[in-house]
């Protein structure tokens, strides 16, 4: 049996933050400008500071649970830090002290290594989870992945070869979102300098094709004059209807494919539209993730 579920997460925040930050110190700074830009840097400098996170505040679990009526290996997490967790992951290795004998002993990791092709010792999981997490807040039954894969990890028994290696968060104050990482094996959180707005949306002709989506965390991950691709996170199933709704209104009415229909109130949705003047509309929606992502194409002349 191989259950599989979407699992994204962390990876398209930091390619996106990385993006934001070549764009920036790509434009360059001159050479002159005096005292008072001077000081406007570094007020901006201070502005953007990260704050000191400590992720050992964030205890976590995992264990044995029930998914689709597939047995597998779940996790959660209680968020014990004064900010909001965006975006969740957890890594785990095989402790250094297990043998491949040891491992060999349990079928799922040798097919897993067998059809990736490497080492059975080089055999990974992922606790990750794009929910958003209050302060104060618990989250749980949460699905793991198999090494780097998208599918169920099934033995909980094979868990006892494991231990964690870092833990990565995306963290926010409601303005800005900021990447912590902690290596367990130090026993020390490191925040990146890198900065991101927590929403961010373009002022271009393309984006106002269609409504400014009424999200709280919104991350662009491409944008040029024929394409943008943006992610909403901590998007509720409502609220993704209200806004393909909107964009309905907005002129996105025709050749629709809407899978509402067909996966109901708790799957994940899949919306595609034209407004008939050569641009096309695609939402994916998540609900595993509160995740909703936007397409915005231009047909080429």
């Amino acid at each position: 049996m191989e259950k599989t579920v979407r699992i994204l997460g962390i990876a398209l925040i930091s390619i996106t933050m990385i993006c934001a930050l070549v764009s920036l110190t790509g434009c360059g700074a001159g050479s002159g400008g005096g005292s008072e830009s001077g000081e406007a840097a570094n007020q901006a400098a201070s502005d953007s500071a990260a704050p000191a996170f400590d992720l050992s505040q964030i205890d976590w679990t995992v264990e044995s649970g029930i998914i689709d009526g597939y047995r597998v290996v779940v996790f959660g997490y209680t968020n014990n830090t004064d900010y909001e967790v965006v975006d969740f992951d957890l890594r785990f290795k095989v402790k250094n002290d297990v043998t491949d004998d040891q491992l060999e002993q349990y079928s799922e990791l040798k097919k897993k290594a067998k059809e990736m092709e490497h080492d059975i010792g080089e055999i990974t999981f992922q606790a990750m989870t794009s929910k958003c997490v209050a302060p104060g807040a618990s989250i749980d039954g949460q699905p793991c992945g198999l090494d780097g894969t998208i599918e169920y990890y099934t033995d909980f028994d094979s868990y006892e070869v494991f231990e964690p290696d870092m833990m990565t968060a995306v963290l926010s104050d409601g303005k800005k979102l900021y990447s912590a990482y902690y290596d367990f094996r130090s026993g020390k959180t490191t925040v990146d300098d890198d900065v991101l707005d927590a929403y961010t949306w373009p002022d271009s002709e393309l984006a106002k094709a269609v409504p400014k989506p009424d999200v709280k965390y919104l991350a662009i991950s491409y944008d040029d004059e024929d394409s943008l691709h943006a992610s909403a996170y901590g998007v509720s199933r409502d609220k993704c209807s209200e806004y393909i709704d909107a964009c309905k209104v907005a002129g996105f009415d025709q050749n629709i494919d809407d899978s509402d229909e067909n996966y109901g109130a708790s799957g994940t949705r899949y919306f595609s539209a034209d407004n008939g003047n050569g641009i096309t509309l695609d939402i994916d929606y998540y609900p595993s993730d509160d995740e909703m992502y936007i397409s915005l194409d231009r047909e080429e002349k």
